[in-house]
């Protein structure tokens, strides 16, 4: 029963890289209809994607008690190259992969927030979450893959519960927000912008307001998000077809929005900055995935930009006292790896000892009704006797392989056994619910 992830992250890839892998909700469902026909052919019968502005994973796992994976099957990093199309990038490179419960304690440790950018954000435990809902909403997840992300999502409630992980809330959004405002100064002195109204909009709104910043402006495609954002900051909501004349007035940009493609082109930009006092600095963090800002604009006179790789290099410094933690949150993961591995370790066995089980009393009753026609009429007492003694002989021989079936911790060892019980006890009714069609 195992269970297998892929993926890139903030570890292994630019966000220049990872762009590719960024995926539109509409795109996401297409994906994980497509992976999970593909994986099908590689054994595995469960799959889910959690993509985020730092990650992108592909979970997978496979419901055969009598299969084992030792290493992650190609198809799962071949889906995730395909997405890189022809790019000249040396994909094994930029990859990381995790099998069975290295690959559980992973998305345990991203879900606790230990694995992010920014140490016990907020936002990853949601995303995990989601994720988990929408394979389950497009039935490509089975129980395996239910119980990991259940796993997940408890650890990462738990060390914001239980410990001073997220004690002071941080994301990249307030990151990117204090780097802003140690490049600019007093922010209340700033004209500021907001491109894009979701999630990662919001929490840069709030830090932006909490650090100082007094005018605001929001500029979104859906103008009923813009107006309830901008009412929350005491500031204004501004229509798409503004954006060139926001960015004309504004100091300060901060561009979260979830196009598929750049927004701040260098035409764009070019045209906004014609109208501008020429001495008039302009900074911009652009928290997007894939970025909002063509990279040639970082090029243009009097405008910074700051991303996510910048923001990635200077993130280090606000995390000390999140770093304390990090032990605790460390034993709540393993407490909840450990809670898995006991309901997989059941979900694997039971049906196998079950069937043994079976199996053994179907033989003691067809010899024990043998016996009893070879002895002629036998008295109540007797059968009772002989019923009893076949019972104990069946318990005592199988109470040792089923006592070593439970009580091995090894993944792979345990795989081998229980594939050897198959075979050993000609268990078909347990080879063929899993699919194995030997």
């Amino acid at each position: 029963m195992p269970v297998v992830c892929v993926g890139v992250s903030h570890h292994t890839a630019s966000v220049a890289l990872r762009e590719p892998l960024a995926f539109a909700p509409t795109e996401h469902r297409e994906f994980l209809t497509k992976a999970a026909r593909d994986v099908a052919e590689a054994g595995l019968a469960e799959v889910a994607l959690l993509t985020t502005c730092n990650r992108t994973e592909l979970y997978a796992a496979s419901a055969d008690v009598s299969h084992a994976f030792s290493a992650v099957p190609n198809r799962l990093p071949q889906l995730l190259a395909e997405r890189w199309g022809g790019r000249d990038v040396q994909v094994d490179t930029h990859l990381s992969a995790w099998v069975n419960t290295e690959a559980v304690r992973h998305l345990c440790r991203v879900a606790a927030g230990l694995d992010s950018l920014v140490i016990g954000e907020h936002e990853v435990l949601g995303q995990v979450a989601a994720a988990h809902e929408l394979a389950v909403d497009e039935r490509t997840a089975g129980p395996i893959l239910d119980a990991t992300f259940q796993a997940a999502v408890r650890a990462g409630r738990r060390a914001r519960s239980e410990t001073g992980i997220a004690r002071h809330p941080s994301s990249v959004s307030s990151e990117a927000v204090r780097q802003l405002r140690s490049l600019w100064g007093d922010l209340a002195t700033a004209r500021v912008l907001i491109v894009g109204t979701g999630q990662a909009g919001k929490l840069a709104g709030d830090a932006l307001r909490k650090r100082g910043a007094r005018r605001l402006s929001v500029v979104g495609r859906t103008a009923a998000h813009a107006d309830t954002l901008a009412r929350a900051w005491q500031g204004v909501a501004l229509p798409w077809h503004a954006l060139e004349a926001a960015l004309r007035e504004a100091d300060i940009v901060v561009s979260c929005t979830g196009a598929p493609h750049a927004v701040l082109t260098r035409e764009l930009m070019e045209s906004a900055l014609r109208g501008r006092e020429s001495a008039r600095p302009l900074l911009i963090a652009d928290i997007a995935v894939p970025r909002d800002v063509e990279p040639v604009v970082r090029s243009l006179p009097g405008v910074t930009v700051l991303d996510l790789d910048d923001v990635q290099r200077h993130v280090e410094e606000n995390l000390a006292g999140r770093q304390l933690e990090i032990p605790a949150v460390e034993a709540i993961v393993e407490d909840e790896v450990q809670r898995f591995e006991e309901w997989r370790r059941g979900a694997e066995l039971r049906p196998v000892l079950s069937a043994m089980w079976a199996r053994g009393e179907a033989i003691r009753r067809r010899e024990l009704e043998k016996a009893l026609r070879a002895l002629g009429p036998t008295t109540p007492e007797v059968r009772a006797e002989l019923d009893a003694l076949t019972r104990s002989l069946v318990n005592k021989l199988l109470d040792a392989p089923a006592r070593r079936l439970r009580e091995e911790t090894d993944l792979d060892r345990r795989g081998v056994y229980v594939r050897a019980s198959v075979d050993l006890f000609d268990l078909a009714e347990v080879r063929d619910s899993s699919g194995d069609g030997r």
